[in-house]
């Protein structure tokens, strides 16, 4: 994470399709001095096949296939097996504890 910094990434869903995206911070302050502040990310996305028309994807490599991150819809709504990224195991399915052996995934499943 890079506070305030605009950052690009492309990834391509489950489907194939291939997606630019561009995020960054924005912070959200109530009150004065010492007051909690709030930290959120935006981030919007276009397909890839548009990218010429965005300043920010300059510099980032649309040819090759393997420079794209695999994302999903949302972990719950995914299919992707072995994602480090996931944060909640996929709806429906058994989950596979063992607590003897640590995978690559955190949450393996009998995907």
């Amino acid at each position: 994470s890079q506070p305030g910094a605009i950052l690009t990434q492309l990834s391509r869903m489950p489907d194939g399709r291939t997606y630019v995206w561009i995020a960054r911070t924005v912070e959200h302050r109530r009150g004065g001095y010492g007051t909690p502040k709030r930290m959120f990310a935006v981030a919007l996305g276009c397909e890839a096949r548009y990218a010429d028309r965005l300043v920010y994807a300059k510099g980032v490599n649309l040819i090759d296939p393997d420079a794209a991150t695999l994302i999903g819809a949302g972990c719950k709504v995914c299919d992707r097996a072995d994602c480090a990224q996931r944060a909640f195991p996929p709806l429906g399915r058994t989950l596979q504890i063992d607590e003897n052996q640590r995978g690559f995934a955190p949450y393996a499943s009998g995907m």
